[in-house]
């Protein structure tokens, strides 16, 4: 039987077998139903018998038809995350279009890049750079930050066909999968799942953060992580080659890109002032979503690109289309008290009183670290298991802020743990520069430092911050 065919039945033979259960005591028929659709949808997340745009628009349309909850099944498309999350797509392939990635990290080559480690540092303030502009890990370090430097390997003859690999395609392959993975934890928009993650916690533990108090929080541990990180790889995985002549290659870059454009120079601007934006969003009230729609608005009317562009980014397009509709179910349960629920059933069955909030804290991560490999894909993991890791949160009182945080980095940084536990790592290991062994050994390797990191430095961090 066709493989497709079977994940396409087990998406919908799940939600059905529930459907058919009678609707359990304490719980609305209706909130019953909708978790039925939810994990369902979350399924076809995981499973992807159709792509993720026809999986939720199939949940919203039984919904809405089946259940005549038409409006609950589009809420989400009013809401201001979606927005965020698509704005940012287009943004990020702004600097796509216009060549601003590439000529920021031919710069950075240029001007510090004169050894192999110091050429991992700049991989590193690459992706860092151009985080808070692209939210996807694929987008920023697959099609910005992997071109430059497979072609930067390519150029030093090192090349996973030939023997020659480890001269610095290895290391810097397998390197720049460790730093996506950690500017990816940096910013509020850095992540698509970010944004969705401060909607569960408002949702289910009443709690609220914004651009700037992420950005502050996570600058300690994360830059401490980028710090760490390329000499940690180095050290595991030494490159052959030690020097490098980075004039050479940057001058290669700088011919082909040619002079710095006008739509570049209007870019570069307007996103300093979106920066701005963002970084001032409890004085001025402005919220992330806003300064984000306007720098498109803005973007478009200065012609830095087309709406024909907008219209061809066809990532975007499909992650605000599966997106607002998994949110817009999730939604509906929190609504409903399909989260109230679970906390009651959590708090009848799982006695924690007298344990130090931290202990759980930890406990917690633990088990988010462990149940990643059975994900292939982030968001996945985040509308499956966050929302349970979120109730049991709540009822045994862990500050909210730090369990966010926490969780928010585990969901990035243990994708590391495999090659396929974020889309980019299809793209770097892909390459075919590291043997799946090594990939594996590194990413645990770093994966384990990181998040000591983040739990040990990183929570004395937003203590100071009195984030809790």
């Amino acid at each position: 039987m066709n493989t497709k065919l079977i994940k396409g039945l087990i998406c919908v033979g799940v939600p059905v077998m529930i459907l058919l259960c009678p609707t359990p005591a304490g719980l609305k028929p209706w909130a019953w139903q909708l978790f039925a659709v939810y994990l369902g949808a979350v399924l076809g997340l995981i499973l992807r018998p159709v792509k993720e745009p026809v999986v939720l628009i199939t949940a919203m349309g039984v919904v809405a038809l089946c259940f005549k909850q038409t409006k609950v099944a589009l809420e989400a498309f009013g809401e201001t995350t979606p927005w965020l999350v698509f704005a940012a797509f287009i943004i990020g392939q702004c600097f796509v279009e216009t060549g601003l990635g590439n000529r920021i990290a031919y710069f950075l080559i240029d001007k510090f890049g004169k050894s192999s480690l110091r050429l991992g540092y700049i991989a590193a303030l690459s992706d860092l750079i151009l985080s808070p502009a692209i939210p996807s890990n694929t987008a920023r370090s697959g099609g910005l930050v992997y071109p430059i430097f497979q072609s930067l390997a390519l150029t030093l003859n090192s090349r996973p066909d030939d023997g020659t690999e480890r001269k610095i395609g290895s290391y810097l392959m397998v390197l720049m999968y460790q730093n996506s993975l950690t500017t990816g934890t940096m910013f509020i928009t850095a992540g698509a799942i970010m944004p969705l993650m401060i909607k569960l916690t408002n949702d289910i533990m009443n709690a609220d953060i914004s651009w700037i108090q992420w950005a502050v929080a996570m600058s300690v541990p994360g830059l401490l992580c980028l710090l760490v990180t390329p000499y940690l790889v180095y050290k595991i995985y030494p490159p052959e080659i030690k020097e490098v002549d980075n004039k050479v290659i940057a001058q290669e870059g700088y011919k082909k890109i040619g002079s710095m454009k006008r739509e570049e120079k209007i870019l570069a601007i307007l996103f300093v002032f979106a920066i701005i934006g963002w970084a001032t969003g409890t004085i001025t009230k402005i919220d992330s979503t806003a300064v984000a729609l306007a720098l498109l608005s803005l973007c478009m009317l200065t012609r830095v690109i087309t709406w024909e562009k907008v219209l061809a980014c066809k990532a975007g397009w499909s992650t605000f289309i599966w997106y607002a509709g998994i949110i817009s179910l999730a939604n509906g349960l929190n609504k409903a008290g399909f989260f109230v629920w679970l906390g009651k059933l959590f708090s009848q069955h799982f006695n924690l009183a007298g344990v130090d909030s931290i202990l759980i804290l930890g406990g917690l991560i633990f088990i988010t670290i462990i149940v990643r490999y059975l994900f292939a894909s982030t968001i996945a993991f985040v509308v499956t298991f966050i929302p349970v890791i979120y109730t049991l949160g709540a009822v045994s009182n862990v500050p909210a802020l730090p369990l966010l945080l926490m969780t928010a980095a585990s969901a990035q940084i243990a994708s590391l743990m495999t090659h396929y536990g974020n889309a980019v790592g299809t793209v770097l290991y892909g390459a075919g520069y590291v043997p799946q062994g090594t990939w594996w050994k590194i990413g645990h390797i770093v994966m384990a430092v990181s998040m000591t990191i983040y739990f040990i430095i990183g929570l004395t961090w937003w203590k100071v911050l009195g984030l809790w």
